[in-house]
């Protein structure tokens, strides 16, 4: 099991934060620090943020700034100077109050997936037969080689984020009489013990997109509400649709206020639910089509089409833990519209043999892409050359080689952005406003610090036995 050290007093806390990271510190400087002055800023335990080492230690406190020529400095409320880490055995540090993105976001149109696993949003303004030019929200417009990509999915009426987080419970309203174990904030996420319900307006719009990491380290049930107006406590009393979420299989109910509830139909096994104890889950409904869809680790496991009409009358959700004993964590969440496009993520990491063009008919055209002219992508396949207007366009995924070496720079990082997004590059310098880099695809790299709500060390450095990712070991020890 995972321990969070939090320490009491003076220098026995410091001995004991030293001994609980002995095997992984690769260096710690306290006596030798350079800038003799107490930290500026006030940490308060889990309310700041988190620290991650390869072998699963954690340590709360605040970054305070990052060298590739020095080192990670941290700092710690217990500690009178900060002290430096190395960057070689640094898993994750973890940021669960990062600003939202305010960038145009219903101006981008596509969502750009990358070889070494990077993705992003952004607009598609040129592509020729070695290269494309991008337009981002982060570093403006740049190209990159065609090599490096994987897929491209268009989103025609743009991408706009309702909301993401989240970043503490204050605003999301609690069942009445519930216990402190029902549902409480951490790290960024929701984690439940015990029974109760947990819910919040979040003004969804009339095609939505919702989705969040789910993780569990026992049996569990947990109920979601989708599209209600009660936020408070579990009842058939708002219309909406009710997900009974179980590992390995998802239900669908129709609740109609006033006149009961009709079951609309029950997911097979879902095997990533089974195989691991975590999952991105993601829920699409639209109003206009009375449709909704789930999707588990971006692929497509059921649909539902309501016959009897769209029936949910509230723009919010719920959700409602039924455990005792199994923590049950979610984190992640993010809201944004719809555009309608049905079906599961067709392209991943795994290169196809040919470029391939995905239409929203679901018809695909194989071949070779050549270039984007006048709104048109251009295709030469074995029977002809096609033009294909953009507005048709839903995917397109791009033939590539199989290998990805791994970086061999300790400070090559990835971050996780606001908005939905992964950005792989080597880290020059980290500050109180800016992180600097150079992503081996497009160069020069600056983003505002305030944007980022996780960095990744040693990506192709895998973690020990004893150790997981950040959403599969959820519980906590607390020492007395």
């Amino acid at each position: 099991m995972r321990r969070e050290s939090k320490f009491k007093s003076g220098e026995r806390k410091f001995l004991r934060l030293v001994a609980t990271f002995s095997l992984s510190l690769v260096c710690l400087t306290v006596g030798g620090q350079t800038n003799s002055t107490a930290p500026t800023n006030a940490v308060e335990g889990s309310a700041g943020e988190v620290l991650e080492l390869l072998d699963g230690s954690l340590l709360h406190g605040r970054l305070r700034a990052i060298d590739s020529s020095k080192g990670l400095t941290w700092e710690h409320p217990e500690a009178k100077q900060p002290f430096d880490f190395k960057p070689e055995n640094l898993a994750w540090v973890r940021f669960p109050r990062a600003t939202a993105l305010t960038a145009p976001t219903s101006q981008t149109t596509c969502q750009f997936r990358f070889a070494n696993g990077d993705e992003f949003f952004g607009n598609l303004i040129a592509l020729n037969e070695t290269e494309l030019e991008l337009e981002t929200w982060f570093g403006g417009r740049f190209k990159t080689p065609r090599a490096s990509l994987r897929s491209i999915r268009f989103f025609p009426k743009g991408v706009a984020t309702v909301y993401e987080g989240p970043t503490g419970i204050e605003d999301w309203k609690l069942g009445k009489n519930q216990t402190p174990k029902a549902w409480r904030y951490s790290e960024g996420a929701f984690i439940a013990n015990s029974a109760g319900t947990l819910g919040r307006d979040l003004q969804l719009p009339e095609a939505s997109r919702l989705e969040f990491d789910l993780a569990w380290n026992a049996p569990f049930s947990l109920l979601f509400s989708y599209y209600t107006g009660v936020f408070d406590t579990f009842n058939y009393n708002s219309s909406s649709y009710m997900f009974y979420i179980n590992p390995g299989s998802v239900s669908l109910q129709r609740i109609n206020a006033g006149s009961g509830s009709a079951t609309l139909g029950r997911t097979e096994t879902i095997m990533p639910m089974l195989a691991k104890k975590n999952v991105h889950m993601e829920f699409r409904g639209s109003k206009a089509e009375s449709l909704i869809e789930l999707l588990v680790d971006g692929k497509l496991v059921n649909q539902w089409k309501d016959s009897a009409g769209w029936v949910g009358k509230g723009s919010g959700i719920l959700f409602y833990a039924q455990t005792d004993g199994a923590d049950v964590k979610i984190s992640n969440i993010k809201v944004s519209e719809w555009d309608g496009n049905s079906g599961g993520e067709s392209g991943t990491n795994a290169p196809v043999t040919e470029d391939q063009i995905h239409l929203a008919n679901r018809d695909k055209v194989s071949g070779k892409l050549t270039s984007l002219q006048e709104g048109k992508l251009k295709i030469t396949t074995p029977a002809a050359a096609l033009d294909i207007p953009m507005q048709r366009v839903t995917q397109v995924l791009f033939s590539g080689e199989t290998t990805n070496a791994n970086p061999l720079s300790p400070w090559e990082i990835q971050a996780s952005v606001s908005g939905g997004g992964k950005i792989s590059f080597a880290l020059e310098k980290w500050d109180n406003e800016k992180i600097f880099g150079r992503n081996k695809n497009f160069g020069p790299i600056s983003l505002n610090s305030a944007t980022i709500r996780q960095i990744r060390f040693n990506p192709g450095k895998a973690k020990t036995e004893e150790s997981g990712s950040p959403s599969d070991v959820i519980w906590e020890v607390n020492e007395p």
